[in-house]
């Protein structure tokens, strides 16, 4: 019936396809064509539902949501007027590409919401066809195409439908770079994967010729088990193990880069680089600086006091044209003892944790993931203090402009401090009433 593992595994998508509809999964999204309908002038159109697909593994789970989109236009009654109570204008407008993208949504609950995919795709299609069917009987949405889906050709084992559910699939498409590097899989490393392994980059290449030990395993992210300490592999081999199961396309490098293989980076998208002080290291960051490679360079300097552990990370970027900042003001030390406050073996699972998260929201601004105001080059984070502290960016006025990094210019908040923090307080004004309505806040 189906080449399609998701859609043989879950009943109710399996029914919709014996019923002869046009499913296509995307991104996410579980989307129907050939959906028929009546136009503003009373002709018939035909165009597609689309929402959010829920699973549970490798099965759907019933629908989150009751709310239903449609791409193609705006379904009428026989007439061309507006159906009783059908376009909801309230409703978030999904889009699962450019070219299906939502021009309207539904809002029909019944009681006790939908059971399945089947029962929600049904009921809307029974609200929608049956005006194209009074224009001419013989329109239907039964047209037994073949099923469409890229749940086997992605980047990911299974479908990304936190992204989707997020409504934030449009966002995620601009993190689908070719190469991203990480060099050093101690615990920032470590932690820059765990993130990286959620985004689409086709390819993550892991470098480090250590092996991993007990003593990785407690500031590692996840759990390890004990078969896999025994086991003796290298740190590159035990994460390609372990986010394997998730993704496709990690490719571990069991050696260290020195000067004899930095070329290995010259294609790399982006460079992350979390290895101790060093003279490879030096090597690494003037061969990216020389060729234009994206890259961002992390520190952790901890050190134990009377009082506790204390110290600071940095988060120091270097992007084509903006990497002056770091041999000028000597940001990166590559030498212990010549103000390598940033190599000490102490270190801490959750200093490492927020310092390839810092990391991580640094890279998904340049890609215009996130939303960037103040375009910082170097980062600090204080740990006794708690201050956060941005250098090289908007607010110092070192680089006025923005030279690097392609702009939104459809994102009116983009470059307007004052309209993000606006649109903040718009944000945090709707969470407030929210609760006052006692209704739950993510």
């Amino acid at each position: 019936m189906s080449g399609s593992r998701l859609v043989r595994s879950s009943p109710d998508l399996a029914r919709l396809v014996q019923d002869g509809f046009a499913l296509r999964i995307v991104n996410g999204f579980l989307v129907i064509g050939d959906i028929p309908y009546v136009d503003d002038a009373g002709q018939i159109q035909w165009g597609h539902f689309l929402c959010p697909l829920d699973l549970a593994g490798t099965t759907t789970a019933p629908p989150a949501t009751h709310v239903m989109c449609f791409v193609g236009g705006v379904p009428r009654d026989h007439n061309g007027n507006p159906i009783k109570d059908l376009v909801n204008d309230g409703v978030e407008k999904w889009s699962a590409a450019p070219e299906l993208t939502a021009t309207c949504g539904f809002s029909q609950k019944p009681e006790g919401g939908y059971r399945d995919f089947y029962e929600k795709v049904t009921y809307y299609t029974a609200m929608v066809i049956s005006s194209a069917q009074a224009v001419d009987p013989d329109v239907h949405p039964y047209t037994f195409k073949p099923i469409q889906t890229d749940e086997d050709d992605g980047v990911f084992i299974y479908v990304d439908t936190f992204s989707s559910r997020a409504g934030i699939t449009e966002l995620n498409d601009r993190l689908a770079v070719e190469k991203v590097v990480i060099v050093g899989l101690g615990g920032t490393g470590a932690h820059i994967l765990d993130g990286l392994a959620k985004a689409p980059a086709l390819t993550l290449h892991l470098y480090d010729a250590d092996f991993f030990h007990s003593h990785n395993a407690f500031r590692a992210p996840g759990a390890a088990t004990l078969e896999h300490l025994e086991a003796g592999l290298t740190k590159v081999d035990y994460y390609t193990q372990v986010y394997s199961v998730m993704r496709r396309g990690i490719v571990p490098h069991a050696v260290n880069v020195t000067a004899d293989n930095v070329v290995e980076l010259l294609d790399a998208s982006f460079v992350f680089l979390a290895l101790d002080t060093g003279q490879d290291k030096e090597v690494i960051v003037e061969t990216l600086i020389e060729n234009g490679i994206p890259f961002i360079d992390t520190g952790v300097g901890l050190s134990k006091h009377a009082n506790g552990v204390a110290g600071q990370i940095r988060i120091t970027t270097s992007t084509p044209g903006r990497s002056d900042h770091i041999a000028r003001d000597e940001l990166i030390s590559y030498f212990a003892g010549q103000d390598a406050e940033y190599d000490t073996n102490l270190q801490v699972g959750e200093i490492n944790a927020i310092t390839a998260n810092l990391a991580i929201i640094r890279y998904k601004k340049w890609l215009r993931f996130y939303a960037d105001v103040e375009d910082e080059r170097h980062t600090v984070f204080v740990v006794n203090s708690g201050d956060l502290h941005h250098r090289y960016g908007t607010s110092d006025n070192a680089h006025p402009g923005r030279e690097t990094g392609p702009v939104d210019e459809g994102l009116d908040m983009d470059g307007d401090p004052d309209g993000l923090v606006e649109h903040v307080r718009k944000v945090e004004r709707v969470q407030v009433e929210a609760e006052d309505s006692g209704g739950q806040v993510a």
